[in-house]
């Protein structure tokens, strides 16, 4: 294909969806389906040339095109096939590209499915398709198949690179095949709420009878399966984060971390909405309004993610995300806010609580839950978005830290732990008891707060400049979750079994075990995080002469100083990534780049002389290897370094002339002739606690040479109690080793599964979505 053509079916995309958008629209201004075919046709040819697109930009990785610049940054010869496959993704103008996609096929369906009908259908389905035409032009602009010679000044038209410039040293973990997929599917399944909420207000609006309850059953579909893809997003992204040294484990409040809460809180809390409002048409703004205000928080992570403004470890990519992302991100964020307000503002009068209600009730609890959730993502965001305000307004920067994340979200837990409790127990009808139980817990968790046994349970040490909230909620106790933690656990198992008792319904049944195992995940899981920082502990040690392991019959041994632990450095293997043998290229590949000194191996087929110059082919190719004084033996596979000169003659085409320093066989490879892309540190080791054998394994520091970056691989000891997590980095002989523990790691994932399988289990069950 030519340079422009994944540029040209972007391009195409971009026309056919604009399109189907307009004549979508027309048809819902209009109230006709005159142009339902051209709509159909339009629609599809977008989706395929998205597809067509993205595949094409596969392929350019498979194959190593360096012609495309974006190819050349994120990708080269010594990456494995899963990360060609993958890179696609590693950068922006791609990983746009792979959302495009995958939003194009969620509008497809909307506007080829014929269960949506009705006035306010094709205000929706037009909305999806501008979504996706947004994107498609927005790529028109930042496209992934920029030639390299447009990007870098002083690149000759045609010219072929040898090699790719690598992938970001943080992205080459197997996790880059699953955590960007199932993020990118979960935001391009919000687009469908986020339609049918601006439809439905704008419905209302005109004076017409709204679509929303009678897409209502779908977009719970969506909502649901959008939470779970959203939540094993964020969950295999922590595991990511705790393999990888560098991302300072599995939950840090980076940016990125956070900046993708923020749009799971608004998930959960517009789910919850959500639910209420199709059992009991509670939130007639609100509920739609929520599950609409979602895209555009997603759209908000992108921008944190991908953008150069906010500070964060996970550097994904340079050179900032342009004014495309950013504009779709003010114009939905303005649509979703500014309509529902608008209408809240001008044409709801009352909707209060009903004056004969008691103020302790289930409805009154239930705002309160759902108000927690967009406290906590508030929290999130505004930690987020204050430095970039302060330093634009001032040119002054500041950064959060943790504390701030943590002490202003701690309270705001504690009460919804309370509150959830409290909405259990009055879903069985006992009013009194409930009344009872949260101020009899309310107290308990009160006392717990000035309850420490040691310095370890206060949730953070403050100094007295500190803000007064700081050095209040800064010096709680953590036993101060356990109380409504109980009492939320408890009560929803008595919820449970209260609710299915003497119910037969098999679906019924089924659909109130996903909710009890969502609600006992999610207490699980704020058990775990609690307590996992608080009583982590971390020791360190350094071992000299790392080098000299595995040389003699005894390891060597390293004491820590003031702690049990003692480690065993069994070997010690420097490991260059790719090998010089691997990076070699052979005759065929030499002919395919452009390179004016390279390594080349090859057998020696045919020796002779040319013009008094040693010479001796190659595999029998058209490449040479060319010297004075080289000595070039039949049948000898070698590898060796030199200039490299093309020739006309299509038997001789190119000669590689080397000296005897630079050539050897391939067991015995020349020295000094080659930079590797990493070097690999690798220890075996044994660590000891007490005398007895706590982890074993391989610890590895990887030193991308050309990024200067490193990661690590680590050894990861699980048990009941906790992790034990050993790491270690090399430099210039001495290895440091560091011990860590994390207490309750694996709670976390378990409650996370259990909140997964809860959602899937309700999802299944809920009979409407088979009808």
């Amino acid at each position: 294909m030519i340079p422009n053509t994944g540029t040209g079916v972007i391009a195409v995309a971009a026309f056919t969806s604009v399109l189907a958008a307009a004549l979508l629209l027309y048809g819902y201004i209009r109230q006709t389906d005159e142009f339902r075919r051209e709509i159909l046709a339009a629609t599809g040819v977008s989706t395929v040339a998205l597809v067509a697109a993205h595949t094409y930009l596969t392929y350019q990785f498979v194959v190593g095109d360096y012609t495309n610049a974006y190819v050349w940054e994120n990708s080269a010869d010594y990456l494995p096939l899963l990360y060609r496959l993958t890179g696609p993704y590693a950068s922006h103008e791609g990983s746009i590209l792979f959302w495009a996609t995958l939003t194009s096929f969620v509008a497809t369906w909307t506007v080829y499915s014929s269960k949506f009908d009705g006035k306010g259908s094709r205000l929706a389905q037009s909305i999806t398709m501008a979504i996706v035409a947004w994107f498609a032009v927005m790529l028109t602009t930042q496209s992934p198949f920029i030639p390299i010679e447009t990007v870098f000044d002083g690149v000759s038209e045609g010219f072929v690179p040898p090699d790719g410039d690598g992938l970001n040293p943080l992205l080459v973990d197997p996790y880059m095949a699953i955590h960007p997929p199932i993020t990118f599917a979960a935001y391009a399944l919000l687009i469908l709420p986020f339609a049918l909420g601006v439809t439905h207000f704008v419905s209302l609006f005109r004076g017409e009878e709204t679509v929303y309850d009678d897409w209502l059953t779908s977009n719970v579909a969506w909502l649901r399966v959008s939470w779970i893809l959203l939540t094993a997003a964020i969950a295999l992204g922590g595991i990511w984060a705790y393999r990888v040294l560098g991302w300072g484990g599995f939950w840090s409040w980076d940016p990125v971390e956070t900046a993708v809460l923020v749009p799971w809180l608004a998930l959960t809390a517009a789910l919850h909405a959500t639910n209420r409002y199709d059992k009991t048409r509670e939130y007639p703004v609100f509920a739609p309004a929520a599950a609409g205000f979602v895209f555009p928080l997603v759209v908000y992570a992108t921008v944190v993610v991908r953008s150069d403004v906010f500070r964060s470890v996970h550097s994904f990519s340079a050179g900032g995300i342009g004014v495309g992302i950013m504009s779709m991100m003010v114009v939905t964020v303005a649509i979703a806010v500014g309509l529902p307000f608008a209408y809240w503002f001008l044409k709801t009068e009352g909707g209060g609580r009903p004056d004969d209600e008691p103020w302790f009730s289930r409805r009154t609890v239930y705002h309160s839950a759902v108000l927690a959730f967009g406290a906590l993502g508030f929290v999130a965001a505004w930690g987020l978005t204050f430095p970039v305000i302060r330093s634009a307004a001032t040119g002054v920067e500041v950064s959060v830290g943790t504390d701030y994340y943590n002490l202003w979200s701690y309270p705001v837990v504690l009460v919804g732990l309370l509150l959830g409790g409290t909405y259990a127990v009055l879903d069985t009808g006992r009013r009194r008891l409930a009344l009872a139980a949260t101020v009899g817990v309310a107290l308990l968790t009160f006392v717990a707060a000035f309850v420490a046994p040691s310095s370890n349970w206060i949730l953070t040490s403050t100094e007295p400049y500190d803000p007064v909230y700081y050095r209040l909620v800064g010096g709680m106790s953590v036993l101060s979750v356990v109380p409504p933690a109980a009492y939320f656990y408890g009560a929803w198992i008595g919820r449970y079994f209260s609710r299915i008792r003497g119910i037969p319904s098999r679906s019924f049944r089924l659909r109130e075990t996903g909710v009890l195992l969502l609600h006992i995940g999610g207490v699980v899981l704020i058990i775990a995080v609690s307590f996992v920082y608080l009583f982590s502990t971390s020791a360190s040690v350094a071992v000299i002469g790392v080098e000299s392991a595995g040389e003699n019959p005894e390891p060597l041994v390293q004491e820590f100083s003031d702690e049990e632990y003692e480690v065993h450095v069994l070997s010690y293997e420097a490991v260059d990534v790719p090998t010089i043998d691997e990076a070699a290229r052979t005759p065929a590949e030499l002919l395919e780049v452009d390179s004016e000194a390279d390594l080349v191996r090859g057998e020696i087929t045919e020796t002779g002389t040319l013009d008094g110059t040693d010479v001796a082919r190659l595999d029998d190719s058209s490449v040479w290897l060319a010297g004075e004084g080289v000595e070039f033996e039949d049948g000898v596979e070698v590898i060796a370094r030199g200039t490299v000169f093309e020739n006309d003659d299509p038997d001789m085409q190119a000669f590689v002339f080397t000296d005897q320093p630079n050539m050897g066989t391939v067991d015995d490879p020349p020295e000094g002739v080659y930079t590797p892309r990493v070097v690999s540190h690798e220890m075996e080791l044994e660590v000891y606690e007490n005398g007895e054998l706590v982890a074993d394994g391989v610890v590895a520091n990887q030193d991308y040479l050309e990024h200067d970056m490193q990661t690590n691989d680590v050894i990861i000891e699980r048990a009941i109690r906790g992790d034990t997590y050993v790491r270690g980095t090399y430099n210039a002989g001495t290895a440091e080793v560091t011990v860590e523990t994390y207490p309750l790691a694996n709670q976390i994932w378990i409650a996370t599964l259990l909140m997964l399988l809860g959602m899937v289990v309700l999802t299944v069950a809920d009979n409407r979505f088979r009808e």
